[in-house]
């Protein structure tokens, strides 16, 4: 078996796939490959075993169309565990991508586990004002996006439920990037996350705090859900506006 070591406690079944998932790749590309890393929940303390996926990152020294049929295979079997495709990079992708993708890539640094290799993530340094961008960007599309799936899938109760969901992910994801313009480090759980930027901004956002609560699995749904939906408009379009005011260089609200 490979061995590697353990960054957060996982389920016994958890750990048994992520080593091997570690262990078929190392035989599918063998020296090809660089590194294998896991990141995201997994590899930090928000994991909800059965719901959360498992991400992994494979870095080459070149990326090849033969890695990417090697691949074909095993990928039906690796998402029947709960694997999510593997963000695939080469050496010359990690280094050119930081400027394009600094909220992933600082995410996957701040939190994730070397399975296998070179970390090669501990050591990107990432310029703060991509981060400011790039986050903006997030939260204004992702309100675009949410608001015209509403649109679309409002009358299905079960369908509406996912879609917010996987929305309030992202914009945890961009509250936690907006503290990084302010401050080398910060929280990582999601929980966390809302705590700090509602202290540090002096800003509620009980919807995104409730859906996150749901999400994780520590509340469940109740009652009426066209509150909930307006609510969480609601304090997405705040925040849309809060971060626009925010500096790119300091990270201090403009006036």
């Amino acid at each position: 078996m490979v061995a590697y070591t353990l960054a957060t406690v996982l389920d016994a079944q958890t750990e048994k796939t992520i080593a091997q998932v570690t262990e078929q790749a190392r035989d599918l590309f063998g020296s090809e490959l660089v590194s294998i890393t896991l990141y995201g929940s997994a590899a930090g303390e928000d994991f909800v075993p059965g719901r959360s996926d498992l991400n992994f990152a494979f870095v080459f020294e070149h990326i090849e169309v033969k890695h990417l049929q090697r691949l074909q295979e095993p990928l039906q079997r690796w998402h029947a565990l709960g694997v999510a495709t593997p963000l695939l990079l080469d050496r010359r992708s990690l280094d050119r991508g930081r400027d394009v993708f600094p909220m992933e890539f600082h995410d996957i640094q701040a939190q994730h586990r070397t399975l296998y290799g070179e970390a090669v993530f501990a050591g990107l340094v990432i310029d703060r004002r991509h981060l400011r961008y790039q986050a903006e960007h997030e939260v204004r599309g992702k309100l675009l996006r949410l608001r015209a799936l509403y649109a679309e899938v409002g009358a299905d109760r079960k369908r509406l439920e996912a879609l917010l969901l996987d929305s309030v992910k992202t914009f945890l994801i961009v509250m936690r990037n907006y503290l990084r313009v302010r401050h080398a480090d910060g929280a990582t759980r999601y929980l966390a996350v809302l705590d700090q930027f509602e202290q540090h901004f002096h800003e509620a956002f009980p919807t995104i705090r409730q859906l996150a609560r749901i999400r994780l699995g520590l509340d469940a749904w109740s009652g009426d859900i066209t509150p909930i939906v307006e609510s969480y408009l609601g304090e997405v379009e705040r925040l849309v506006d809060f971060v626009d005011r925010i500096a790119p260089e300091s990270g201090a609200p403009a006036a």
